[in-house]
């Protein structure tokens, strides 16, 4: 079927590509969209936390950054994960490669670049790039350790309750299937200092605890948790640690060690 006169093809492209070329217009491209934020960041990197939560300027930037609608309000950053346009400008970029030349790209190109990108992971978080697993997502990193440790019936797994709900129904499930028992820990909402944080894990350690689950940034308030001392402290015991660090990790620095 053909397209009216007024509306053919031609009409259409050229209609369309004034459009894009109206929104280039409008838009920062993305180059610059990195270089603003580069610049943002290193202005603001030796301000108090404060000032920053408070420059207009610098949030500005980060906001511009993004791609998500104006119209709503976002305050999920986790599930989701919205990205930077310049990721999501990446993303379409290699996925177009891959498209282009399927079987060649996949194993010949993109394969060999996951080391690098392990070896890049491995460099931020301190760690030897033997030791980085890349897995689809956080949840399944997780559930693999989770449902992979080694416990029997009557074993006790820590953690608390605002830890992640997708990790508590996994522990819930090992605990209905293979009678675990699992200890739920309240995070002080707001704790006066750290070490109250710590001291709740080491009030409900008992015997029989085997694994401690906690997330370093707890999704539900923002709350850092003191890892590095629930670690030291589980150590000392004998007990396994696995760490949620789904929202630490890029996040704000520190290394493994």
């Amino acid at each position: 079927m053909s397209l009216p006169s007024s509306h053919s093809r031609r009409t259409f492209l050229s209609h369309v590509g004034k459009g894009v070329g109206l929104a280039a217009l409008a838009y920062p491209s993305v180059a610059a969209l990195l270089q603003n934020v580069t610049a943002a960041t290193k202005r603001i990197e030796q301000l108090p936390p404060e000032q920053v939560a408070m420059d207009e300027d610098f949030w500005f930037e980060i906001q511009r950054a993004f791609s998500v609608t104006r119209g709503i309000t976002n305050l999920n950053n986790g599930g989701v994960s919205p990205s930077p346009k310049m990721v999501t400008e990446a993303f379409v970029r290699y996925t177009w490669e891959q498209e282009d030349c399927t079987a060649y790209t996949m194993w010949s190109i993109l394969e060999p670049q996951s080391e690098t990108v392990r070896a890049g992971l491995a460099s931020v978080f301190g760690c030897d790039k033997e030791e980085i697993a890349i897995t689809r997502n956080a949840s399944e990193s997780l559930e693999t350790l989770l449902m992979g440790m080694d416990l029997k019936s009557g074993d006790e797994v820590l953690t608390t309750t605002q830890d992640y709900g997708r990790m508590l129904t996994t522990l819930r499930q090992r605990e209905l299937r293979e009678g675990l028992k699992l200890t739920l820990i309240k995070v002080p909402i707001a704790p006066q200092n750290l070490d109250a944080i710590t001291e709740q894990f080491e009030k409900n350690i008992t015997s029989k605890t085997k694994v401690i689950l906690i997330s370093h940034v707890i999704n539900i308030t923002g709350q850092i948790t003191p890892v590095k001392a629930v670690c030291e402290l589980a150590r000392s015991k004998g007990i396994e640690v696995i760490v949620d660090g789904a929202h630490s990790f890029a996040h704000f620095d520190f290394k493994q060690a």
